[in-house]
């Protein structure tokens, strides 16, 4: 089974703002509590800026089960697979491949498969995958997930003596009170609503059954199905956006004011200064980039920008 066609996703040039961190390479070392299993001689390896990153070299099993050093596991205890809408990650390897990842349950209750394509050639990508649909989505625990393992050849062993390197694990989309967006119910968010995480539009394709599944989010359409009509604040000073468009927010809330930066503001005013207009150049998982010379995709004033 191959792509159909490529993965698009857009990713904010906000950096600072709150959301389910997996693995980021700088507070979890292998060994460590919630580290990497020792599969695949995981090691933690700093790039050019400075950045750290997980390294995994695939080989044949010296023991144990069958393709054991074919796929890196990283432990993710209670973290609400069921509250958020997506899992994204950094990846890079030589080969353009199929990447699965598998969602183990307590006790081996379920394991949740996902699939979704990495171009190849050694550059930095990032992948999206849903957890959130799928015929095993009700079987997914908001407490009580296990493993996430990540195999870069789908579950086979191929790529004997490779490297691949992963960073940046996260599960993406607003969060209110330090949960996902689906653990709201309709309507039921009133009076001052602080939004965190990222929010933003787009579409993405993976696959948990052997078909494509083209897949659109708009967080500012699943925030709106969560407010109550009577909100008054939705504060989203602290969250990552892009591509925004609050007109189904304004739509169903008249009277709200929305917050976009430390200072309130309506959304009149929001439409006439530019927020994010500071000409920073940012990678596709926010960080600010120091040096672009480099071909590949950047994020410039909310905007994607594709250096040649």
């Amino acid at each position: 089974m191959r792509k159909l066609f490529l993965l698009g996703m857009l990713f904010a040039a906000t950096t600072s703002f709150s959301q389910v961190i997996l693995w980021n390479g700088d507070d979890k070392e292998v060994g460590s509590d919630g580290g990497f299993w020792n599969r695949a001689e995981p090691t933690v390896v700093e790039e050019e800026d400075g950045n750290k990153c997980m390294k995994f070299t695939l080989k044949a099993n010296p023991g144990g089960w069958a393709d054991e050093h074919h796929n890196a596991a990283l432990p993710v205890g209670d973290v609400d697979f069921k509250a958020l809408r997506r899992l994204t990650m950094r990846l890079k390897m030589a080969d353009a491949h199929n990447v699965l990842v598998q969602l183990e349950g307590k006790d081996g209750a379920y394991n949740a498969e996902r699939i979704a394509w990495y171009d190849g050639g050694n550059g930095w990508q990032v992948l999206v995958y849903e957890f959130a649909a799928g015929p095993d989505f009700n079987k997914i625990t908001d407490s009580g997930n296990n493993v996430l393992a990540i195999w870069p050849f789908e579950k086979t062993a191929d790529g004997e003596g490779k490297t691949f390197y992963v960073d940046d694990i996260k599960l993406e989309g607003p969060m209110v009170n330090d949960k996902g967006i689906l653990a709201c119910a309709d309507n039921s968010l009133t009076g001052e609503v602080k939004v965190t995480g990222t929010i933003g539009k787009g579409t993405y394709q993976c696959t948990w059954d052997g078909d494509w599944h083209p897949l659109s989010y708009d967080d500012y359409a699943l925030l709106a199905s969560k407010l109550a009509p009577e909100a008054t604040v939705l504060n989203v000073s602290e969250a990552a956006r892009w591509d925004e468009d609050w007109n189904v927010i304004k739509a169903k809330c008249p009277n709200i004011t929305i917050v976009t930066s430390d200072n309130p503001t309506g959304i009149q005013q929001l439409k006439n200064t530019d927020s994010h207009a500071d000409n920073k150049v940012y990678t596709l998982s926010g960080q600010l980039c120091t040096n672009t010379s480099a071909k590949g995709i950047y994020i410039v004033n909310g905007k994607k920008v594709i250096k040649k």
